[in-house]
């Protein structure tokens, strides 16, 4: 069961932010105020910065965007917080969740589903996750992911971050499907934006592309599975982690 014991979208106007800690698996609970994920940071406030640095006492941030995402919409600078951008979809083409093809796409659906096999089976995704992970055992320090909205690219790294700790398949789709909630009022006024430049079609189409289901999880374990035979063989063969990866990171972060 997930309890979240701080609400951070009432301490920042950073939207989809939370702290993914405090979650129990299965030898303990995944240290707290150390791994956050969110939303893009792109102008945000004076404040927002200095809660990150001073607060959170984050140290890197990792932005999991394509150059051209970053290029549009940079992040804000930070003085006291590492950046690094692991680009996980550099040739994904329409498969990319990025707003650009949320706002072309005529088949949704289709599209959020070849982002996930990309996720999974895309070789700058497997990687970027490879370079996340192994940063993450080799340097533990508190840090930030995010991506665009905050919700595929990085709600799949949270999604493999909980499992490789041990958490239960309910409360990975939990923090997954958080989402949802945390970016609606973000989500309206994107929808807002775009009200007179889209056709019905193409603005409902953008509407089920801002959100995640369940389904879209649950399709990449389901491929992972598929093609790699367990959630193990795709850490060792896909992500190209050491064998000890799972003990190692759980005896670090998990308390």
């Amino acid at each position: 069961m997930i309890c979240l014991s701080v609400d951070y979208t009432k301490k920042t106007t950073i939207v989809n932010i939370r702290d993914i800690g405090g979650i129990p698996v299965t030898h303990g609970q995944l240290r707290e105020k150390t791994f956050f994920r969110s939303g893009e940071l792109c102008n945000i406030s004076t404040h927002d910065i200095s809660f990150l640095e001073d607060k959170l006492h984050l140290k890197k941030i990792y932005d999991f965007r394509r150059p051209e995402e970053i290029e549009r919409r940079p992040d804000s600078p930070f003085e006291k917080v590492e950046y690094e951008n692991i680009n996980l979809m550099s040739k994904a083409g329409r498969a990319n969740p990025s707003l650009k093809n949320m706002t072309i796409s005529d088949d949704i659906e289709s599209q959020m589903l070849d982002a996930y096999t990309e996720l999974v089976l895309g070789n700058s995704a497997q990687t970027g996750y490879h370079t996340f992970l192994m940063e993450l055992v080799k340097n533990p320090q508190p840090i930030i992911f995010h991506c665009f909205a905050g919700k595929d690219r990085t709600g799949f790294a949270a999604a493999l971050l909980l499992k490789i700790a041990g958490a239960a398949p309910d409360d990975i789709y939990k923090d997954y499907l958080m989402t949802n909630e945390a970016r609606k009022e973000a989500n309206e006024a994107i929808l807002n934006a775009f009200s007179d430049k889209l056709s019905p079609k193409k603005l409902a189409g953008l509407e089920v592309s801002l959100n995640v289901k369940k389904d879209y999880l649950a399709y990449a374990f389901k491929l992972i599975n598929q093609q790699f035979g367990s959630f193990d063989n795709y850490l060792l063969d896909a992500l190209a982690l050491p064998k000890s990866y799972v003990s190692t990171f759980q005896d670090i972060y998990v308390i």
